[in-house]
């Protein structure tokens, strides 16, 4: 679809995804509350908003409380998902001045991705996310997640940003080969944040990170460590976690 605005409802209790929208071009979602519950059990893979293969895209003053991800990046999977016309890349998209209730990530590049670009998450607030920024590595997928912005973010979660690989499910079918994957030019600034944990990057073989920078960053960690070698060309610059500056 094309030219679209959903705004002004509540969506709860769904079984599934919340909501997935497929290919769209000038998407406005606005105002919207989306919510599945935790008790008396949680209900899995409720995606407030899956984004697969959109492009102008703005998501504003909308409160999301799921158990799973609640803007999840999507658009396709599979050693080849790079090649089939079905598949593709969100593009051009704006999250700002949402409230998060518990979710398992506010922002996810996630495990069925191929292509993410251009996307900016601002002016919100986090309470009980379990990630705050989530890329989920897919051994079996060739991913590139790009020029990524997250600023003026405020609240508490587990993780502020997790990266890692995805191997819940996978298949490489007739590929023999691991297809690499990239996160670059990813930039978070502006953040005031309590979390767990601050850095849970894991090196791996499959992917390649670069060109990180974060900058204005106030944290408080119950585990602050930070390794600056997973990550090509990575600046820091007023970083504070638990009092203490990062040069």
């Amino acid at each position: 679809m094309q030219n679209v605005q959903v705004g002004g409802i509540k969506i709860a209790n769904s079984p599934y995804w919340s909501t997935h929208y497929y290919k769209c071009c000038n998407l406005k979602l606005l105002s919207l509350h989306i919510t599945t519950p935790r008790k008396p059990m949680e209900a899995p893979s409720t995606d407030a908003v899956d984004l697969d293969v959109c492009k102008n895209v703005l998501i504003k003053n909308c409160y999301m409380s799921v158990c799973d991800d609640a803007v999840c990046l999507k658009g396709g999977k599979g050693p080849w998902a790079d090649q089939d016309a079905n598949n593709g890349s969100n593009e051009d998209i704006i999250i700002e001045d949402c409230q998060y209730g518990y979710c398992h990530s506010a922002l996810t590049c996630g495990s069925e991705s191929v292509h993410n670009r251009n996307i900016i998450f601002r002016h919100s607030t986090v309470d009980k996310a379990l990630i705050l920024l989530h890329f989920k590595m897919r051994p079996d997928t060739p991913q590139k997640y790009e020029y990524i912005l997250v600023e003026n973010i405020k609240g508490n979660a587990t993780s502020f940003i997790t990266i890692a690989p995805w191997s819940q499910f996978y298949d490489l079918k007739d590929r023999k080969d691991i297809p690499l994957s990239y996160a670059e030019n990813i930039t978070m600034r502006n953040i005031d944040l309590k979390c767990n944990i601050f850095f849970n990057v894991k090196p791996s073989k499959q992917y390649q990170l670069s060109d990180f920078y974060f900058q204005n960053l106030h944290i408080q960690a119950k585990e602050g460590d930070i390794d600056k070698s997973i990550i090509k060309s990575f600046m820091t610059k007023n970083v504070t976690i638990n009092s203490q500056k990062i040069e």
